[in-house]
């Protein structure tokens, strides 16, 4: 069971990674790293809460002046600090208040890593597992660790 979890986690997290968009463009249907000004913090504020950095989520679509409605997933603070977002509405974000724009695309390197690093793990849990079973009694005595076989009368 920990070797399913730490491998989903390993997937998880080393498959993915945040890279700059392409012109700082937002496309819809795109999963994506929004990066607020110290202006947007505080204009974003009623929507997200007080001194949020990033905003992530999918873009939802795409106004004419370069906003965006997004669906948030989750909110990282001035701090540092990642929450999950608890809204339960899409947001608006004015073109104005953004940074910075990352997209998250998948990481074939840390991918084809994290497969082999899976790979591994589970090649020596099956060697474990296999040299678990070699040692228990077996009921021959000619093995090492095997009882004498039980005498039955007819």
């Amino acid at each position: 069971m920990a070797v399913m979890a730490v491998s989903a986690l390993l997937i998880n997290t080393a498959c993915y990674s945040y890279l700059p968009a392409i012109g700082g463009a937002l496309v819809p249907g795109r999963d994506v790293r929004v990066e607020l000004t110290s202006e947007g913090s505080v204009a974003m504020q009623a929507a997200v809460g007080p001194r949020i950095r990033l905003i992530e989520g999918r873009v939802q679509e795409m106004a004419a002046g370069g906003s965006a409605t997004m669906v948030v997933e989750q909110l990282t603070s001035l701090d540092g600090v990642t929450v999950p977002y608890a809204g339960r509405t899409a947001i608006a974000i004015p073109a104005a208040v953004i940074r910075r724009v990352d997209v998250r695309t998948l990481d074939r390197k840390r991918s084809w890593m994290a497969g082999g690093v899976m790979g591994g793990v589970f090649l020596a849990a099956v060697a474990t597992a296999l040299a678990k079973a070699r040692s228990r009694p077996t009921g021959d005595v000619s093995r090492p660790g095997g009882s004498p076989p039980d005498l039955r009368v007819p």
